[in-house]
């Protein structure tokens, strides 16, 4: 792919020649990234730049339209090509990878800093897109206490926002979805490719959550919102476990649906039906969970009764059933389950006193006569009643789920299952190589000792809390915190023997650049 870029900085008509040049997409981006967010900026902050940067321009490319190289589009410096190399594997990182919604490239904006609230497209431009809200930013906010910065436009990404929580371990991936709501990342430029939100944990361990709005559906069009007051469950009624049935089109981890009957389009099988989330098999047979509509948006998935709607008012999600005989696949959906409704509760502040599922809506006036989950629970020893249990145990520091040894490391309290034989708080400990490197995390734990204990099993890992603060170092290891003036050389001349053993010191803290900052805590090897 390539883009027409008309050169007007002496160092790009110096490289490129004055007029117009047409430049290979990626190749573009190699000078566009460093320019525009730094090239000293942390790995996850750079790939989230690259990935902003590189849907900004293919929209402009699918539209034929010839940008220049200053902010007016995108500043893009040629001086910067061969002294980026961090900007450089960024986007090779990211190669291909672009918002879209609704099939579509997005129009993608990011601007320095949106002042603490991000806002939407109309009201600084002539047209609104629905993936841009007005909603706080905590991370601009935390950003600018550090480092005073004027707001600008503040639609979509703010970069020191996105600095602030890439430095702070959050994943490029979730930083767009916080600032791209509902578009969903696609590789090959939006051409049949692979959604890359993943997984969103957000701190609960267990749940496996992906995102897939239903953006055709007549409810998700109907765009009307509400206060949510509880989670009712569902399951769907039908022998057919397979997420793929109900969820669409296929994200390269649903599997294809020759029959084209999932519920992303306007009438489901003519009927008025959307839910928030399904919880079911992938195409791999493993269990997870679709969030399909915005969480306080209003959903059409319990119709009334005499007391009104449980529509306006609760958060839904099916689980999809199957012959309701198999007991292994109904204790992973229904810890499954148990883990959604933890990760609501977080984000709305229930209790389990605010759950229900369908059938007990029906009894509540709210919901229509409809029997689930009742007719499946019971079959194989549980309820309403021990289902909410199991979400108080584990918003109280608990295991939770139900049966089974869980998929987390075997220790009690970790990632799913098991007893936690101890008290818990409300943090999350997580076990990481250091804060920053997210992807190296062994288990996420609500009993510091079992965290501890991990931690001391895997050599090189240490604790920290939901802030990223270190808590414990782990055992025989050394922490030290990089002074202003500090160098990788230098620390590893004063703590290794030698200055040519700095490269140890990056790979013992995930590192993917020699440049530290002041402040950093850092493991030194052993």
């Amino acid at each position: 792919m390539r883009i027409k870029v008309r050169m007007t900085r002496a160092g790009n008509i110096a490289r490129h020649g004055a007029g117009i040049a047409e430049l290979d997409l990626e190749e573009y981006l190699c000078g566009v990234v460093p320019a525009e967010i730094g090239e000293g900026s942390y790995g996850d902050a750079l790939r989230a730049q690259a990935v902003a940067a590189r849907t900004f321009a293919l929209r402009r490319v699918l539209a034929g339209i010839v940008v220049d190289d200053t902010t007016s589009f995108q500043a893009y410096r040629a001086e910067l090509l061969d002294c980026s190399p961090r900007s450089r594997e960024a986007v090779a990182d990211t190669a291909g990878v672009v918002l879209v919604y609704g099939g579509e490239v997005i129009d993608c904006y990011y601007s320095a800093s949106n002042g603490g609230f991000t806002k939407r497209s109309g009201e600084v431009w002539s047209r609104d897109y629905p993936y841009y809200i007005n909603k706080a930013d905590p991370w601009d906010v935390a950003a600018r206490v550090e480092r005073p910065k004027a707001a600008s436009h503040g639609v979509g990404m703010s970069q020191v926002g996105c600095m602030w929580a890439a430095g702070h371990g959050v994943p490029w991936h979730e930083i767009l979805a916080f600032y791209y709501g509902g578009a969903a990342l696609v590789r090959e430029y939006g051409r049949g490719g692979v959604v890359l939100f993943e997984e969103n944990t957000e701190g609960v361990d267990g749940l496996h959550l992906h995102e897939l709005i239903f953006t055709e559906n007549a409810c998700y069009k109907a765009g009307r919102r509400i206060v949510p007051e509880g989670i009712m469950v569902h399951s769907t009624g039908a022998d057919n476990p397979w997420l793929k049935r109900y969820v669409g089109p296929d994200d390269g981890l649903l599997g294809m649906n020759k029959y084209n009957n999932h519920w992303n389009q306007a009438m489901p099988s003519g009927r008025q039906v959307c839910v928030h989330g399904f919880i079911g098999k992938l195409a791999d047979g493993t269990v997870a969970t679709y969030q399909t509509l915005p969480w306080d948006w209003r959903g059409w998935h319990c119709g009334s009764g005499p007391k009104g709607s449980g529509n306006d008012s609760y958060i839904s999600f099916e689980i999809c059933e199957d012959g309701l005989a198999d007991a292994s696949y109904f204790h992973e959906v229904y810890r499954e389950a148990v883990e959604l409704c933890i990760y609501l509760c977080g984000l709305y502040g229930f209790t389990e006193e605010n759950i229900i599922c369908h059938s007990e809506g029906h009894e509540r006036g709210i919901a229509s006569n409809h029997e689930d989950v009742m007719h499946w629970f019971p079959r194989h020893g549980e309820s309403m009643d021990s289902f909410r249990a199991a979400v108080r145990e584990q918003l109280a520091g608990g295991s939770g789920g139900s049966g089974g040894d869980g998929n987390g490391s075997g220790l009690p309290g970790g990632n799913g299952g098991g007893s936690a034989g101890a008290s818990g708080s409300g943090v999350m400990y997580r076990v990481r190589r250091s804060w920053a490197d997210a992807a190296s995390q062994k288990g996420a734990f609500r009993v510091l000792d079992y965290a501890r204990r991990c931690a001391d099993e895997n050599a090189g890992y240490a604790v920290f809390d939901d802030s990223g603060k270190l808590v414990y170092a782990g055992k025989s290891s050394v922490m030290y915190t990089v002074g202003e003036h500090d160098t990788l050389w230098g620390i590893a001349a004063r703590f290794l023997g030698s200055g040519k053993r700095y490269p140890e010191i990056m790979e013992a803290n995930g590192l993917r650049s020699d440049v530290i900052r002041a402040g950093m805590v850092l493991r030194i090897p052993d």
